[in-house]
């Protein structure tokens, strides 16, 4: 058989052209897999999952709000010219240090309720007295103005922290809601058919995706860094383990709308065996969030 050049030509051509739909393909893929990644990270960041470097948290930006609080103060009585004055010295201390140990936006709002309050008052009493000590070089009534504005910001600011402790799970939260109990296979004994932590987790994210104002599992307040994970046969929620079948599950919100958004959950799970049931209450009262090893049950 005798092979004509120009056979040798398409045959090439031929084959590349076999060639481009796989490299078609395998760049569709890449696209798709990078789309899918991005994705991941921006819904894992809406949720809170993590944080990006340098950004703050719930905590850190309670944090963040005390000390501006208390820069406030220590300016003012600065102008007021009692920043020097020893009892206001000791009780701009104790401030800073309250708000240094506090642990949660919860203990924030307590040192601003508390060591602020205080200082307000240490600063108007010595601003007084520095007043009258210096012939009234600073109008009296301009001191009393700065401190009612003063302490208007300290309540609005103390009213934003309750509600960001209270969405954040640092502080108790009540209202209507739902009870989810969610149950092994009857006599199962296969992994799919025993509730584990990533069902746990589904259900949590459907919740917190429908609306839940606060949710809790086991009796554990859930946060943005709560960890639900399975040892062995164990639940640890925050470190600490939980009972099972059922595991309980509640939540703060609209009761129709939690219930409604695991139905599908609930038809998946069921192939499996296992099933949840949710009951709707008029009135549900969750914890704060405590540490997981710190906090006894």
């Amino acid at each position: 058989m005798v092979v004509k050049p120009g056979d040798n030509g398409d045959s090439g051509k031929a084959s590349k052209r076999q060639a481009n739909p796989a490299s078609l393909l395998k760049a569709v893929f890449i696209c798709a897999t990078i789309l899918l990644l991005l994705d991941a990270i921006i819904l894992a960041r809406s949720l809170s999952l993590f944080y990006f470097p340098g950004e703050l948290d719930e905590f850190g930006m309670a944090q963040r709000g005390g000390f501006g609080v208390a820069h406030q103060l220590k300016r003012f009585a600065k102008q007021v010219g009692a920043l020097e004055h020893p009892e206001v010295q000791e009780v701009l201390t104790r401030l800073d240090a309250a708000l240094g140990l506090a642990a949660s936006p919860a203990e924030v709002a307590r040192a601003l309720s508390v060591e602020a309050r205080e200082a307000q008052e240490v600063i108007a009493f010595a601003a007084g007295d520095t007043t009258g000590s210096r012939s009234r070089q600073v109008d009296g009534t301009r001191v009393k103005e700065q401190i009612q504005e003063l302490q208007e910001e300290v309540r609005v600011f103390r009213e934003e922290l309750e509600k960001l402790s209270r969405v954040s799970g640092y502080a108790e939260i009540s209202g209507p809601g739902i009870i989810v109990y969610a149950y092994d296979a009857p006599d199962g004994f296969r992994s799919s058919e025993i509730i584990h932590d990533k069902d746990v987790r589904d259900i949590v994210n459907l919740l917190f995706w429908s609306g839940a104002k606060g949710v809790e599992v086991g009796g554990r307040r859930i946060i943005a860094q709560s960890s639900i994970r399975c040892a062995g046969p164990i639940l640890l929620v925050n470190h600490r383990p939980v009972a099972v079948n059922p595991v309980v599950i509640r939540a703060v919100g609209d009761p129709d709308a939690l219930a409604g958004s695991l139905f599908e959950l609930n038809h998946k799970m069921s192939a499996d065996g296992k099933r949840l049931e949710a009951e709707s209450l008029e009135m549900i009262t969750l914890p704060a969030y405590t540490r997981g090893y710190d906090s006894e049950p």
